[in-house]
């Protein structure tokens, strides 16, 4: 596999914070990589640095960035498409979604305002030497669109984004939620033809239905991809390889998502034993240092350095050990089983009716999913159960003194211009707890992985992720009966949102959780709300139960659309109803009773040999075969489906 491009002495601090130190990494033409890594430690950076906008800090030895060349490999020459987590589009700027094209393709933009130009011009010229000028000029451009593959991607732009359901693209793109403007920018990056394409959180603000189309389509791109995303059901389906951000260092990884996380858990636990034996001989070299002179006659200078060399390693070792988020989410003490009832339940804001006569019960340990596609009403549901909202009509009863807290996407609490120490302790030394406990602001701030430096730097410098983090610290320090979590992994990093997760999935109180995220749905609840056309489908079983349903109203929905008008004709009585098995169908049943025996045995014998692999100790050539292996399952999969469908249709005939 050629490379694309490779890194080394990658260094880069902004004051005290370094995100590099000699770091290196090489990117292979049709990789498909997933970018991990805590909040602020250098994920956005490293984007950067990919397209040019960040330059490297000066070192020793010097930062080298080499690019394939089009000379060289025509076709794969280096070249790089960002996908940036939101518009830079003002609000007071009217730009249509169909010109947001040339937002990201300048070049394209400045030859087709050129060709329009000329083209005006050739409609009114009168003098054939001016003529004949602009005409060469117009060949020209013409010929510079088609190298830059110009109508393609406008014609792919256009086509994903009537995929992703926008059918309007005169509409301004200041004036569309944020999941509409996210298909934009889904769009875009998917008809770029750049040789790697950076996807910075490409799912955020999606509801399901549209991350799995994406799903699907970014499974099939031929570029190089860069994704950051805290969506581990995507990571899993879609990447080849990891790159891990971490103490400075950019570590490479050749296998999917799922074979990382195996690797990592075998990591910790070498870690963990490494540091015991260490421990132990630390506490023996320790006493050795701590007898009298006399005792010890003449201290050994070798054995005065092995100890400290000794109580380096430890230190090095329980630095890079796993860090956990230390909260707690309170709940209160309340006894009361039934905390809030909606009975004929309707909102409306003027002609438009999100949902009518919503009859729900949240019971105390009651854990929701609340899925819906956007703009269908979700936030406004639970801005009703917080009593932020008044319905249109119905009645919700909510118990006596109930505490209902709301992790709010917007993070409309946190003012940018204070600093964490300021909107933590509220003037105070102490963060005030539930059940009258205190901890010190600089120890809770550093419980939820920040760095003690920054609790006096305003909040308008830290990352997305990180003001998700400080949204946390601050809403956990209240108790409640219902916790509302509108959206929680928006910006969150896999670290911090795998022990948010357990957390969640360890709380004994009630929750309403508002996710896009799969795994973190079917993780954390016990119920799924599912909001579609004004009411609500109630799943007692979980996200597992609800899947199934989606993905048959998904089918549905295609088929309805798909099927052609046909004209209904009523059987006469003298049609025959039942048809007449040949002996060449009744020879097929046969063959079918001998062959999904032989394929189900060759399946589990698939799944045994995926079973038996070291996923902990994963190369390229282990990746390649762990592929082929399962492309095999999976067709053989799809076979003994189709053989059973075959088989069932032929013996309804018997």
């Amino acid at each position: 596999m050629s490379i694309l491009c490779s890194l080394k002495n990658i260094n880069l601090a902004f004051g005290t914070k370094v995100l590099f130190k000699n770091a290196s990494f090489a990117v292979n033409h049709n990789d498909r990589i997933g970018l991990l890594g805590l909040n602020g430690q250098g994920k956005s950076s490293l984007f950067k640095i990919l397209t040019g906008e960040c330059v490297p800090d000066i070192s020793e030895p010097p930062f080298l960035f080499d690019k394939a060349k089009e000379a060289n490999n025509p076709g794969y020459g280096y070249s790089v498409f960002m996908v940036p987590q939101e518009f830079s589009i003002k609000k007071e700027e009217s730009v249509s979604i169909r010109d947001c094209l040339f937002r990201f393709f300048p070049e394209i933009e400045g030859n087709q305002r050129e060709l329009s130009k000329i083209n005006k011009e050739l409609e009114t010229v009168q003098d054939e030497e001016r003529m004949n000028k602009l005409l060469e000029r117009q060949n020209k451009i013409l010929q510079k669109l088609e190298i830059l593959g110009a109508w393609e991607i406008s014609n792919s732009f256009e086509s994903y984004l009537k995929y992703f359901g926008l059918q309007d693209l005169d509409q301004n793109v200041s004036s569309l939620s944020g999941g509409e403007q996210k298909k934009i920018l889904l769009s875009l990056g998917l008809s770029s033809k750049s040789n790697l394409i950076l996807w910075d959180e490409p799912t955020n603000h999606l509801d399901i239905e549209t991350i799995k189309k994406f799903e699907t389509e970014l499974s099939n791109v031929q570029n190089a991809f860069i994704l950051i995303s805290h969506d581990r059901y995507l990571l899993s389906k879609v990447t080849n390889s990891i790159f891990h951000i971490k103490d400075g260092e950019i570590k490479s990884f050749s296998g999917s998502y799922q074979d990382y996380l195996e690797y990592l858990v075998t990591e910790e636990r070498t870690r963990e034993a490494v540091l015991q034996r260490l421990k132990n001989s630390l506490k023996r070299e320790t006493e050795w240092m701590r007898q009298g002179i006399k005792a010890r006659g003449c201290r050994s200078k070798k054995r005065v350095e092995n100890y400290e060399d000794l109580r380096e390693k430890v230190s090095e070792i329980k630095s890079k050990a796993k860090r956990n988020l230390d909260l707690e989410i309170s709940q209160s003490q309340r006894k009361t089983k039934k905390l809030i009832e909606l009975k004929d339940v309707c909102l409306s804001f003027g002609d438009n009716t999100l949902f009518k006569d919503l009859s729900l019960t949240i019971k105390k340990g009651d854990k929701i999913g609340l899925l819906g596609k956007n703009g269908i009403g979700k936030s406004s549901l639970v801005n009703l159960i917080a009593g932020n909202l008044a319905p249109t009509s119905g009645e919700i009863k909510r118990a006596d003194d109930i505490k209902i807290q709301v992790f709010n996407q917007k993070r409309e609490e946190l003012d940018p211009s204070k600093t964490p120490f300021q909107i933590l302790g509220d003037g105070d030394d102490y963060v005030h707890l539930p059940e009258g406990r205190r901890v010190h602001v600089n120890s809770w701030f550093e419980s939820f992985l920040f760095n003690k430096e920054f609790i006096h730097r305003p909040l308008s410098t830290f990352s997305g992720g990180e003001r998700n983090r400080m949204q946390m610290a601050l809403n956990f320090t209240k108790a409640g009966d219902l916790w509302i979590f509108d959206e929680p992994t928006n910006d969150l990093d896999l670290e911090t949102l795998q022990i948010l997760e357990n957390k969640l999935a360890e709380f004994k109180g009630s929750l309403i959780l508002i996710s896009h995220d799969r795994t973190f749905l079917s993780n954390s609840t016990n119920k799924i709300w599912s909001l579609d056309n004004q009411t609500i489908e109630n799943f007692e079983g979980g996200y597992e139960q609800v899947e199934a349903y989606m993905d048959a109203l998904s089918l549905e929905k295609d088929l309805l659309e798909e099927a052609p008008s046909v004209e209904v004709k009523t059987p006469t009585p003298t049609q025959e109803y039942k048809k007449k098995l040949s002996n060449k169908d009744k020879e097929r049943i046969k063959t079918l009773e001998q062959e999904i025996p032989s394929l189900e045995d060759k399946l589990e014998k698939l799944e045994d040999l995926l079973s038996g692999y070291d996923y902990s100790n994963v190369d390229k050539d282990t990746a390649n075969q762990l592929k082929v292996i399962a492309d095999q399952k999976d067709s053989i999969e799809e076979k003994i489906l189709t053989y059973y469908e075959e088989l069932e249709e032929l013996k309804q005939y018997l």
